[in-house]
């Protein structure tokens, strides 16, 4: 639980700086035209975004997830997701389980309402693991790939520039025993940037 509190404070920490930022006549009534006309705008079609976590001690997280995305329309948009995940576990005495994931996949975002999004993202993920004792000796490895789909949907508030800040959460429906969202919700939030 601690890893996912800490997870999502540094999501919303780093979305609290990119809001404070200033945008040269953003707001403003010769430039107050409204988001969907914003990303029509050939100039904002394309984004860049994701997220990162981070968290240290007996249970130590490393997550860097980048992706790109180009926006079809005003309610449409897809790209690319890429995920690279790094977990040691300590908290056994004598023992260090690490694992190593890496993946990417696809993602296709629907807009049905200015604020809302639905998200369907398929991924394959690679996973690498290894249980090691005290003295560095390796009790057991394993490596194995899986396919996940995660659906979901969340939150969009449109910050200027082609940029947006989302929120969301989403689900793996199919559950592969070892797919790292198995059993959990996935809940992201960050900054697209657009370009």
């Amino acid at each position: 639980m601690k890893k996912y509190a800490a997870i999502l404070i540094l999501y919303l920490t780093s979305t609290l700086t990119v809001q404070a930022q200033y945008y040269p006549g953003y707001g403003k009534n010769k430039d107050s035209t409204n988001a969907a006309q914003q990303i029509k705008t050939p100039s904002h079609k394309f984004f860049a975004g994701g997220g990162a976590g981070l968290s240290f001690g007996y249970y130590t997280y490393l997550d860097i997830s980048p992706e790109v995305g180009y926006r079809l329309s005003s309610w449409l948009a897809g790209g690319i997701s890429l995920n690279f995940n790094f977990i040691s576990d300590k908290s056994v005495p004598g023992v260090t389980q690490n694992q190593t994931i890496l993946g990417g996949g696809v993602f296709a975002r629907v807009y049905p309402l200015s604020h809302i999004f639905l998200q369907v993202q398929p991924e394959y993920n690679s996973s690498s693991s290894r249980l090691k004792d005290g003295s560095g000796g390796i009790y057991g490895s394993a490596q194995y790939g899986v396919m996940s789909l995660l659906m979901g949907g969340g939150y969009v508030e449109r910050i200027g520039g082609g940029s947006e800040f989302t929120f969301g959460i989403m689900y793996d429906v199919l559950q592969n025993p070892g797919s790292p969202y198995y059993g959990i919700p996935v809940i992201q939030g960050g900054v697209d940037i657009g370009f």
